[in-house]
């Protein structure tokens, strides 16, 4: 937490400042539409009263409500007096003679050079400085003409205050937006704070440490679960890799600890050549026992690594069950076990030949070590639609339901106490044969009825 104080541009702070500028610039674009507007509706007013008055003064002449240039120049003057205020100004074109009202000087330039005739049009007048709303009606007969101008100074100065109040406005409104925006940006990313002060008391000795989660459903919760999903992978592997090391220790540790004790035995004394020799025999089933239990932890260190590349020829699976099947069979016969295999002719897969031949030998082995003598095993291969199936089933003593989910494990042993000659790696090897040919694997087994494992391959 004091860290994350302390940072100048932290998450909240960024949010924040950018939440703040789209704001103002939302802000700024708003109030000048609504000043372009504002400005829009000013103009079409001054346009009407120009028009008005333009159709008004036309109409006087055209009725004979001027019998001379007198009492036209009274109408006028009556008229520029009325809307002083307004400062309209009038000025009369007739050909040889331009008559204007009330600032003749102002009112004769406007005159001089009027707009387009029946268009009002904004003039700016040099060098008084000032901008008028000019409107020129067409000669009658006589040549004579109007031009019509309203200072624009009470516009500007309507849309000047406005400005003035709107930015005020904006200005405090942004302020409060900034004020709120820090406390809403805090409360969000509150549940980030705590998320970090939870990760920094992980410990890879404790990975017990979870994520908060707000319970919102949002982002964040889905965020925070999807780390605490990984956290629970990473505790399972954490505690997989702790067991794996030292099951690996306890299997290297025993056929060590034999093979220092029958040399310990052997050099007490001296012995005549066949003890000798039984002594090395014992030592060399020790070594091939450590060679296969080295070669199997290595083969699946390279396989957790990506390192074993899986070919991908077409293999007979029916040819090559059938060889091992009788490479098993003098010691199903040695054991006194009733083996048959069914392996229908034909049945190919793509695969690695070498990979799926250790797949069927450790799953006849795994049935054969623990189906006691007068028991029966049987290898079957067969299609099933586009998909090989490969089983092999045992009469053995099966395995129990609480122990089924973890027979791939590695070292895995569903009763301890039994002794084992294996190495205890041979079905997480056939779970990665399985597995990186794109198959499945599963096992059924009921105590006292046997245990079957199946094979789908494509």
């Amino acid at each position: 937490m004091s860290s994350a104080r302390n940072r100048p541009f932290g998450l909240w702070t960024k949010l924040t400042l950018w939440s703040s500028l789209v704001l103002a610039v939302s802000l700024a674009a708003g109030f000048a539409w609504v000043h372009h507007g504002l400005a829009g509706v000013l103009e079409a007013r001054d346009d009407a009263f120009l028009e008005r008055k333009a159709d008004e003064l036309v109409a006087a002449l055209a009725g004979g409500a001027a019998e001379s240039r007198a009492s036209l120049d009274a109408e006028i003057r009556r008229e520029v007096a009325a809307y002083e205020d307004d400062g309209l100004i009038i000025a009369v074109r007739e050909p040889g003679r331009i008559a204007a009202t009330p600032n003749e000087s102002t009112a004769r330039r406007l005159a001089e050079s009027p707009p387009a005739v029946g268009t009002p049009t904004t003039v700016q007048v040099v060098p008084q400085g000032g901008r008028f709303r000019v409107l020129a009606t067409p000669p009658d007969d006589e040549g004579l003409s109007l031009v019509l101008a309203i200072s624009l100074d009470e516009t500007e100065a309507t849309l000047a205050a406005f400005d003035r109040r709107a930015a005020w406005g904006a200005v405090a409104f942004l302020a409060l937006a900034v004020v709120g925006g820090l406390f809403l940006s805090r409360q969000a990313l509150r549940p980030v704070t705590e998320s970090i002060a939870a990760a920094r008391r992980l410990d890879p000795a404790n990975l017990s440490e979870r994520l908060p989660l707000t319970g919102a459903g949002d982002e964040l919760d889905e965020l925070a679960g999807t780390i605490n999903g990984l956290l629970d992978r990473l505790a399972a592997y954490h505690t997989q890799v702790i067991r794996f090391t030292a099951d690996a220790s306890h299997e290297l540790r025993s056929p060590l600890a034999a093979m220092r004790a029958a040399v310990e035995v052997a050099l007490q004394q001296p012995r005549d050549e066949a003890a000798y020799r039984d002594v090395l025999a014992s030592l060399g089933e020790q070594c091939e026992r450590l060679t296969a239990l080295v070669n199997g932890l290595l083969l699946l260190a390279q396989a957790d690594a990506g390192e074993v590349v899986v070919g991908r020829d077409v293999v007979d699976l029916s040819s090559l069950a059938e060889d091992a099947a009788e490479m098993y069979e003098p010691l199903a016969e040695e054991r006194r076990l009733a083996f048959r295999w069914e392996c229908a002719p034909g049945t190919q897969v793509a695969g690695d030949a070498l990979r799926l031949r250790q797949l069927v030998t450790n799953l006849l082995d795994n049935a054969m070590k623990f189906t006691p003598p007068g028991g029966s095993v049987r290898l079957a291969v067969r299609r099933d639609g586009g998909e090989a199936m490969l089983s092999v089933a045992d009469t053995g003593g099966g395995i129990s339901s609480e122990h089924l989910p973890h027979v791939f494990e590695r070292f895995y042993r569903a009763d301890p106490a039994r002794p084992s000659s294996g190495t205890g790696l041979g079905l997480s090897i056939c779970r990665w044969i399985v597995e990186a040919h794109g198959g499945t694997i599963s096992v059924e087994s009921r105590p006292g009825a046997g245990t079957t494992f199946r094979v789908t391959l494509r």
